[in-house]
């Protein structure tokens, strides 16, 4: 790929300019277009390789809601993020859930599976000493 011919160049014309653009511009265009497909496949690896762990749950699980409201206050960022445990009342389309509360309480808005994850109960881990 030859280079351009800037204005700034002596004895070059603004028709040799133009004629310049004119020539290399498909090949500059051809070039944007590759290095932008490559950098969506690199984008697109990300965000698959983080959002692939996502798990579908079922109805009857235990699961923790994730409060995206407290994300953005500086007051409470001591607080729990994390709200529940709940269970999984029904599966809607799409990866919603409707939730409802260890007391049998159902939520009225349905809740996106991104921002739930599944409860471990610690009464089931056993504590090993090693001496």
């Amino acid at each position: 790929m030859k280079t351009l011919l800037n204005l700034e160049d002596e004895n070059v014309t603004i028709t040799q300019r133009i004629n310049s653009l004119m020539e290399d511009l498909p090949n500059i265009r051809s070039q944007a277009k590759e290095n932008i497909e490559k950098s969506q496949e690199k984008q697109k690896k990300y965000h698959d390789k983080k959002y692939k762990m996502k798990k579908n749950f079922q109805i009857g699980d235990k699961v923790l809601y994730y409060d995206a409201a407290k994300e953005k206050q500086w007051s409470g960022k001591l607080e729990e993020k994390w709200k529940g445990p709940y269970y999984i009342h029904e599966i809607i389309s799409k990866g919603s859930y409707k939730i409802k509360t260890m007391e049998g309480r159902i939520q009225k808005t349905p809740v996106n599976g991104e921002l739930l994850k599944e409860y471990i109960d610690r009464s089931n881990f056993e504590v090993i000493i090693r001496i």
